[in-house]
């Protein structure tokens, strides 16, 4: 189209030896109010955008740095195309820099379940040098997780008749489960244990998992478990002492375990 005259004034102002005109961007809606603006670097600001898979219009974010923001977590409504982003590791002897991002992790397909991929990992001590027999990873065992229980009972130290049974409980603590690994049982004389599980929270039915006996010679009852019996929350762990003396004696018991 050819020229307009419009009548308007163009503006301009003295520049060292030169003349600069003054234009404004603004949006192309009459008398428009959306104005680009410039920064005191001489930068013009603009907001970009782009399409999301569904052709919504989205802005495009960057980091704090201003580098491009992108995310790479599959969500099937909010990033169905996710960015694909590798890692890549810093060289632990150099100094914060891009150039020292140069090491990538590998790994490689698992042979039992070929949707598992595992990450190939080398252990090296502080200083750098590889674990092996003549540099060999220092380990130190502790106990399992979780709280230790070693719950003790002697009947309140009121003696059991001959012929007499006398039940230790112990209930799991809520929101816990017992790892039950141990019980000891001791009396002076003869001595039967019973140790039960209860099948569920106050069912009072109970589940026997083993039963032992002590002699003169061997007054005390060890009993390791060694593959734990979980128990739930709120469930008991009982131990009947039966007293298989002539006469009256005191029995003891320990309930062991961690609750976790």
């Amino acid at each position: 189209m050819s020229d307009y005259n419009s009548g308007l004034p163009v503006r301009s102002e003295a520049d060292g030896v030169d003349e600069k005109v003054i234009v404004k961007i603004t949006d192309g809606q009459m008398g428009g109010t959306n104005q680009m603006t410039v920064d005191t670097d001489q930068n013009a600001h603009v907001e970009m955008h782009g399409n999301d898979p569904a052709g919504v219009d989205r802005v495009l974010r960057t980091s704090e740095l201003g580098a491009m923001n992108v995310d790479g977590d599959y969500d099937a409504s909010n990033n169905s195309v996710p960015a694909s982003v590798g890692v890549i590791w810093h060289d632990r002897a150099g100094t914060t820099a891009d150039i020292h991002q140069n090491f990538r992790p590998t790994g490689i397909q698992g042979t039992a379940n070929g949707d598992v991929h595992a990450i190939d990992v080398s252990l090296f001590d502080e200083a750098g040098n590889a674990y092996s027999d003549t540099n060999p990873l220092p380990v130190t065992f502790v106990d399992n997780e979780g709280s230790e229980v070693n719950d003790y009972n002697n009947n309140g130290g009121v003696a059991v008749a001959a012929g007499s049974s006398d039940n230790h409980d112990y209930t799991v603590t809520a929101a816990k489960t017992l790892k039950l690994s141990k019980i000891w049982a001791a009396a002076s004389g003869k001595l039967k244990i019973e140790v039960q599980v209860e099948t569920g929270v106050g069912t009072d039915a109970w589940a026997t998992k083993f039963v032992g006996f002590n002699s003169t010679a061997n007054p005390n009852i060890p009993l390791d478990i060694n593959e734990n019996i979980a128990v739930a929350a709120g469930v008991r762990v009982r131990v009947i002492r039966t007293n298989k003396d002539n006469q009256s004696q005191d029995v003891y018991s320990t309930i062991c375990g961690h609750e976790i």
